[in-house]
Formats: structure tokens, sequence, C-alpha cells
């Protein structure tokens, strides 16, 4: 028997309510593949999950013991309780008073009233710096009754309402932030979430968002219909037309390529490498791509740098555009083939890989996680390529450079 997770792999002091959590979502998570596929290949999911597995439990232990007025003696029983239920990720993910935090996009009203739940707010309550007391206990009263809509590495998506949803992480990618309010400004009418505020601790980062109506369309798709799938492939490329139609932001003679604020660029695979320094031609995006520190730049490498185009235009990118990303709704309940409209694309989600990248791009990455015998097998047939166009031998080239980079 091979043993992934043994206590080698964490300190011994870690509480065991934090052990009990992470290993309720790990296992939930190999049954959610499992029932998806049960002859699935797991080796990538299970490398991934003992990665990930200690940062995860010492992050969920510095939340429990934040919690604990003082460590019990070993040998001190009282009120020990084997009954008792884990805290659930939205209490352990709590906001904690005594961490200094701050504020990276201030806090809306609609916000602080859907928090404060209709009770007054003080003008004592000046949130453009720091947290009130009064804010941080409402706000954790929210969190330990939130729904927890979406868990993966360490990041957590919770609905805080059925119009408010928060991203809970140990990082708080600001590209997020900035490529959101690029897109609202530039393409106003693309179905996107509003900002509606963040901050940040030493511990994790709080990024609230708009939530759209709806499921994600991974949800759904094995069960739509092929009318229902190529609605939601004409509504898509609507969407992208208009973003498409956006100029990119000249930088002296270039376009700059990457987030539309910072400049970077953003590789992500098995791991995310991000670019060191400004990148204004496909050329230098193609040394980019061809470059892995430590990594030995075979013949291999330098003979498909060599093939790669440097003439695509430069367009504006989501960079993930996967079914998780997606998010619909039924209009009327209506789920008939006849009523194939009826399911409406509601909104975009997580800007994060957003920028100008070469127009390929788009299409590279919206397979990039798409397993050819999953139930999303088909998802190439219905992707907007009326409006991002279909790379086929770019994806090849990137499908070879995915097994040199990891």
């Amino acid at each position: 028997m091979i043993t992934l997770f043994g206590p080698t792999h964490y300190p011994p002091n870690i509480p065991p309510e934090a052990r009990k959590v992470v290993n309720r979502i790990t296992l939930n998570r190999v049954a959610s593949e499992v029932d998806a596929d049960p002859a699935a290949d797991l080796t990538d999911l299970l490398s991934t999950q003992l990665k990930i597995y200690p940062g995860f439990v010492e992050t969920l232990a510095q939340s429990v013991r934040a919690k604990s007025p003082e460590p019990k003696d070993a040998g001190d029983t009282r009120g020990s309780d084997d009954s008792q239920e884990p805290p659930t990720a939205a209490e352990s993910l709590s906001v904690s008073a005594e961490l200094p935090v701050t504020i990276v996009c201030p806090l809306t009203s609609r916000l602080l009233e859907l928090i404060f739940e209709g009770e007054e707010i003080r003008a004592a309550d000046d949130l453009s710096e720091s947290l009130s007391e009064d804010f941080v206990a409402a706000l954790n009263r929210r969190l330990a009754e939130a729904e927890c809509l979406h868990e993966s590495h360490n990041n957590f998506v919770l609905g805080l309402g059925p119009s408010v949803a928060a991203k809970v992480s140990p990082f708080l990618d600001v590209d997020h932030l900035s490529n959101l309010r690029y897109v609202n400004s530039k393409v106003p009418d693309t179905p996107t979430p509003q900002c509606l505020g963040a901050f940040r601790n030493s511990r994790q980062s709080y990024f609230f968002l708009s939530r759209a109506p709806g499921v994600t369309l991974e949800s759904v798709w094995p069960d739509l219909t092929t009318s229902h799938k190529f609605s939601v492939q004409s509504q898509l490329n609507s969407i992208f037309r208009a973003l498409r139609a956006q100029a990119p932001d000249a930088q002296g003679d270039q376009p700059r390529l990457g987030s539309f604020e910072t400049g970077i660029c953003k590789d992500t695979r098995r791991m995310q490498r991000v670019s060191k320094e400004p990148i204004r031609t496909e050329a230098e995006f193609n040394d980019f791509l061809c470059y892995m520190p430590g990594r030995t730049v075979t013949s291999w490498i330098k003979m498909i740098r060599s093939g790669l185009r440097e003439d695509h235009r430069i367009v504006l990118t989501h960079g993930d555009l996967h079914p998780r990303n997606i998010m619909v709704s039924w209009e009327g309940d209506q789920r008939s083939l006849a009523a194939a409209e009826s399911l409406r694309v509601t909104a975009i989600l997580d800007w994060e890989f957003a920028g100008w990248y070469p127009e390929y791009w788009e299409f590279v990455k919206a397979l990039n996680t798409i397993r050819t015998r999953g139930p999303l097998r088909d998802w190439i047939d219905f992707l907007p390529t009326d409006a991002i166009g279909s790379y086929l031998m770019e994806y090849s080239i990137d499908c070879v450079l995915d097994r040199w980079l990891g």
C-alpha cells in the first residue's frame, strides 16, 4: 500500500481539527473526480494533492490555533468531546482581529450593507485604512454561515448571500483586481463580476465580488443537449468579439504584452511562471515560454523555439476560458430542446490571467486542463472559435512545451 500523506509531511503539533477538515476536502476532491470518470487517471491529481497538503494543513492550523485561548495540558481532558464536529472551512478561514490588515480595494457600501445585515453603519466604521471590531465580528458571522462554492489549492470561494461572494486565499493576485477594473471600464457590457472590496493580512487575503446568478457551466455540461451547447457557444462568440474589438494599449512603439496594468505575462500549467521583465514582442514572449530557470535548454526545445510564429495579432485575452469559469442560468426553468436559448451566460469569472496576448493564446489555454476522456471531452467542439479562432498547430506545439515545462 502506498502512503501519500504520512505524519512526516507536517509538524506533529498540528491540531487534529485542521487535519480533519483537510482530509475531508481531499477525499471529496478525489471522490468527485472518480464519480465523473471511474476510469480516470488520478496521477496528476494525487501528485498535486501531495504537494499542497502540508501547506493547506498548516494554513488551517494557524486559524485553529488563533481561536484557542491557551494550549491544554497533555493530561487535561476537561471539556474534551471527540464527537464535536470539526470547524467548517469557512470558520477556519475567518478574519483574525489581532492581525493588522491592508485595504487593497475600498469596501463598497453594497458589501457593508450585506455584512451588517441592515444594522446601522456608524460614521466611526471608516474602513478605508483599517477594519473596525464590529465589522470583523459581523464578517466572521457571515463566513461561518457561508456556502462553499469552490475550493482548490488553498483558495476558497464562499457565497455570503445570493448576490455577494468572497474569495479567500493565502495570496491576493492584484492582477485579478486591476484586470477586472480594466474590462469593466473598457468593455462594460462584458458579463463579469464587480469588485466590492479587498483586504489582506499576514495570513490570507479576502476579495469580495458580486455573485452572478446560476451555476458553473462545468457542473451542467454533461447534461446539456447539443442545442444548449451551441447556444452557449453563440453567446460566448458575441462576448469575445466585443473583447477583441478593444485595441491594445501602446507603450511607446509597441503594445505591451501581459496583464492590463502590471504588464506581467503569466504561463500557468502545473505551476505558474511569471515574466520578470516587460515583454513587448511575440518573439520575447516565445523566449519566455521556452525558458525555465534551472532547466537545460535542449536541442529539442531550441528546435521548437525556432518553429514558433512571431506574427500573431496581440489581442485582449481572458486566459482561462474553462467551463468552471463560466456561469450560466436557466430562464424560466425551460430545459427542453425547443428552448435552447433559455440557457443564458451570466458571467465570465477569474480574470487574473487576462491581458494582452497573441491571438492563439485564448484557444490554447481554453484546453489547458481539459481531459480528452472526461465529461468535458467535447468542449473543444463548442469553443467560440468564430471569435477567438482555431489554432491546432499552436496547440500541438504547446502540448510538447507542456511536457518539458511540467
